[in-house]
């Protein structure tokens, strides 16, 4: 297989926010996609010159499979989000249009190989934070009560999992006179009381605390219910803290969704940083590498992988297939209530059934984005 153009799209979805999507068509006129979604606006211009640059590297190569685009893309490797990012997005894309090729779906063409029965749904969890961010019209209500307003819509909608960043979104003084610790335990609080016996509750702390913070907040999230403690401080400069942490609490200590390859995701675990490790697809190396991390995890602890996922429909499709292929017992991320019309931005369109995504039989990934939705072309070249 051979790349013969490459296009970038800009799919706006929300105020600040869009998906970025990556599309590969090989000389057969085979399209393979992939989301590149960064949420550092100013890094785009960056990641446009990343994608460009691995296009030119590939540019004349016959591929044959994942491992080869990787070891031709990850030669003098920078590891920064950016890079990790466009190194993700072209293999995924790639890896779509190999499942393609071979006229099988994405999660039959990971685990062919394997002795696995493969899932046609996925158990979702539901994370309402996108949901709570500004729209369109301007700042949301993040009070408490619309916390748990977005929460039990999830449950109609038939999520048993939930996860909130209830300590996001406060002004300068709360964060400097550490108001918003309190703030943010209110609403996880109000969820709890209502919902607890219904819904497992997770936490997303975005690398709010220090230490010391972060062992007083996951006491208090503990007392609440909530057995999923994620990122109170960032794995990328606080490995040590964590594994420190760690000893001392009793929920599981969870991140590590900016990681790139399986040999970091490995250190994760083995070496007690993080109970549960969470790759995105659209950083750690793309679907294949995805894989492997699973795969390679398995045989370190069980049930100590869960993907990241806040992302579009092209990005919830890739990932629920690893998912499949790895047979997790553990449940996908998906991003609830960003926007009404979320399903119609593929073609098919996204099933969600009962708080499980409904994985397509068609070849590759099994969607393509809708074009007839508002969206921008970034970027177009003929290699």
């Amino acid at each position: 297989m051979k790349i013969e153009s490459y296009c970038i799209y800009s799919f706006p979805v929300r105020a600040k926010t869009d998906w970025l999507i990556l599309e590969l068509i090989s000389q057969d006129k085979t399209a393979g996609y992939s989301e590149i979604t960064m949420s550092n606006y100013e890094e785009r211009t960056t990641l446009i010159s990343y994608i460009k640059k691995c296009m030119s590297t590939l540019s004349g190569s016959e591929l044959k499979n994942d491992l080869q685009v990787k070891m031709i893309l990850e030669k003098g490797k920078e590891n920064t989000l950016a890079n990790n990012t466009s190194i993700s997005g072209v293999r995924s894309a790639c890896s779509d249009i190999f499942s393609k090729l071979q006229k099988l779906p994405m999660n039959i063409y990971l685990n062919k190989k394997m002795d696995i029965k493969n899932s046609d749904s996925i158990e979702l969890y539901a994370n309402i934070n996108r949901s709570l961010l500004p729209n369109d019209e301007g700042p949301v209500d993040r009070s408490p009560n619309s916390f748990l307003m977005m929460a039990k819509k999830a449950k109609k909608a038939g999520f048993k999992n939930l996860k909130c960043a209830p300590f996001d979104g406060f002004d300068k003084e709360a964060y400097e006179n550490k108001e918003f610790i309190n703030l943010g335990l209110e609403k996880v609080s109000l969820i709890s009381k209502e919902l607890k016996n219904e819904m497992k509750i997770l936490v997303d702390c975005h690398s709010k605390f220090n230490f010391q913070e972060s062992k007083f907040v996951e006491k208090k999230l503990n007392e609440l219910g909530v057995e999923w403690f994620e990122e109170p401080m960032n794995p990328l400069s606080n490995l040590e803290e964590l594994r420190a942490l760690k000893k001392e609490i009793n929920s599981n200590l969870v991140g590590g969704e900016e990681f790139y390859g399986v040999n970091n995701f490995n250190n994760l675990i083995k070496n007690n940083f993080l109970d549960i490790v969470m790759p995105d697809i659209k950083y750690c190396g793309g679907i294949e590498e995805a894989l492997s991390i699973g795969l390679s995890l398995e045989n370190i602890s069980k049930n100590s992988f869960s993907i990241h996922c806040p992302s579009g429909p092209i990005s919830l499709a890739g990932s629920a297939h690893v998912t499949s292929a790895l047979n997790s017992m553990l449940p996908l991320e998906h991003a609830v209530f960003e926007i009404e019309d979320r399903y119609d931005y593929t073609h098919p369109n996204e099933r969600i059934i009962g708080g499980k995504y409904i994985l397509s039989s068609d070849f590759g990934i099994g969607v393509k984005p809708n074009f007839s939705k508002r969206n921008t072309r970034l970027l177009e070249e003929i290699i």
